[in-house]
């Protein structure tokens, strides 16, 4: 099946209900009207490459992880809280990564299992 390569960037804020899943594959910076701004890049599992608007949670949490790491994102709204510029509603979002079935399962025990005679 073809799909359309789209080569503008997502604004997460604008689609509240939906996940983007990807390979992250790093991230530039543009110059807007109001100041830099952040695009992260990602691959999608068909190897089709998309940007998404980052915003201070979003660019916190993706500065933490490794190009190459699989990652789901989603916008979770707003909440009011304290910033450095007094009480700001903040846009949240949901950054998970996938971590391999290895690391899901439970460390080796220190106990010796086996059977002595």
């Amino acid at each position: 099946m073809w799909k359309e390569v789209n080569t503008s960037a997502i604004d997460l804020k604008k689609t509240p209900d939906k996940p983007y899943e990807g390979t992250y594959t790093g991230h530039r910076e543009i110059t807007t009207k109001i100041g830099p701004q952040v695009i992260w890049e990602f691959a999608d599992d068909d190897g089709v490459g998309f940007g998404i608007y980052g915003f201070t949670n979003l660019n916190r949490s993706m500065s933490a992880l490794k190009v190459g790491t699989k990652v789901k994102l989603q916008y979770k709204g707003k909440i009011n809280m304290m910033t450095k510029f007094g009480l700001k509603d903040v846009h949240q979002v949901s950054v998970q990564c996938w971590a391999s079935e290895a690391e899901d399962a439970p460390p080796p025990s220190d106990e010796d299992d086996s059977l002595h005679f």
